[in-house]
């Protein structure tokens, strides 16, 4: 296995990857299959380590803790993934005649999905933290604005740079990703940095880069409106006045700390939510995600939003939402994407309204007497809006 990663990981898998499944084979392959020689691994033996994993191997992370909280079936998934690709390797080697992972009867596995606010409780959140007063409540509330109209990962906002921006062109050029990277992988083929920050402690075995992204389509030229333009130019004018602070590191990043440092995902993550909380605690009811699962929304999650709002004004074009997103895919598109219930009102109420065409009604007379009800009583409109404050 080690002379397999030596050779073929370090080639084909980049760091997080690589870095995942070397811990997957340290804390569960090696101690239960490491004593076996490859050629004496079989189909039965793998079976009965994937029923040993998803019901007594206790998760490392929660050791101590949840003792009868074992391996979940996506994570046998995944190392079952890499070892099929091993036993493929060593096959091509010639050590082994047959790859027994083949037949091997993986667990099943449904991956969950995650809860995201439907698009108009999003932008509630979008107008309560709209403050330039404050330099950190902004330029999370930027961060914010970037991942729902650019479709982008918490990784790719942390990662742009003021030349990626172009005010002309109304474009961010999104083709890094802000990650933490261990020293011991920089020399991976697959790895590409663009930009490396100080190390504040010597001592770390990591460090935070820029990197390349894992696939061609993630990089694509975000498409930006008015109002981002406004809020990206504001935020470089309140950067400007902080550079002269002696503590501030210029790393040209346009979502960063008020000392120039980036803001890693997790950081994003755990500002969002608490904002989120922050709002509940100041009377915002969010209706879309149950009250059980509110918590299990993350700033990820926005991207959902992203697509389920673009995919409506754009009446469905997902290869347009597609290379919004950067996805390859186009069932990306359809994984992300969220329906409510007022989804469904608004196609039977578009069924009615082409049905009553058909019939030769015009449906048009409504709105016509509506508009007429508002011109001659405009405090109306006052009322309404107020109300919808």
């Amino acid at each position: 296995m080690e002379e397999f990663i030596a050779s073929y990981g370090t080639k084909h898998w980049g760091d997080s990857y690589y870095t995942g499944n070397k811990a997957k084979m340290k804390n569960y392959v090696y101690p239960y299959l490491g004593q076996h020689r490859i050629a004496d691994i079989s189909t039965k033996m793998i079976d009965d380590y994937y029923n040993f994993l998803v019901s007594k191997c206790v998760s490392v992370a929660q050791k101590g803790k949840q003792p009868d909280h074992h391996i979940s079936a996506g994570l046998v998934r995944d190392i079952h993934k890499v070892l099929r690709t091993a036993f493929n390797q060593a096959k091509r080697w010639k050590h082994i005649q047959q790859n027994p992972f083949v037949d091997a009867d993986v667990p099943d596995h449904k991956s969950k999905e995650r809860p995201a606010l439907a698009p108009e409780e999003f932008e509630k959140i979008l107008e309560y933290t709209d403050d330039d007063s404050n330099y950190e409540r902004y330029t999370i509330h930027v961060a914010l604005c970037i991942q729902y109209y650019c479709t982008t990962r918490g990784g790719e906002v942390g990662g742009l740079q003021w030349p990626d921006y172009s005010p002309k062109e109304k474009t961010l050029h999104i083709y890094k990703a802000l990650d933490r990277v261990d020293k011991k992988n920089l020399n991976l083929r697959k790895l590409k940095i663009y930009y490396t920050f100080s190390v504040l402690n010597p001592y770390n075995k990591t460090m935070v880069v820029l990197k390349a992204p894992k696939t061609e389509a993630t990089e694509r030229f975000g498409k930006l409106n008015n109002l981002l333009i406004t809020k990206l130019d504001y935020l470089r004018t309140m950067q400007e006045k902080l550079s002269f602070d002696d503590i501030y590191q210029d790393n040209h990043l346009i979502v960063c700390q008020s000392n120039g440092r980036p803001i890693m995902p997790e950081q994003l993550n755990r500002k969002f939510k608490s904002i989120i909380i922050e709002m509940k605690a100041r009377g915002y009811e969010f209706t879309s995600v149950p009250e059980n699962l509110l918590n299990k929304v993350v700033f990820h999650s926005i991207r959902s939003a992203s697509a389920t709002k673009k995919l409506r004004v754009s009446n469905g074009n997902i290869k347009a939402v597609m290379q919004a997103g950067g996805w390859a895919e186009p069932d990306m598109v359809i994984r992300y994407s969220k329906t409510y219930d007022e989804d469904q009102v608004d196609i039977m109420n578009q069924m009615e309204i082409d049905s009553l065409k058909a019939e030769g009604i015009d449906t048009s007379q409504d709105i016509k007497e509506l508009l007429r009800i508002i011109q001659d009583n405009p405090e109306l409109v006052a009322k309404l809006l107020a109300a919808m404050k």
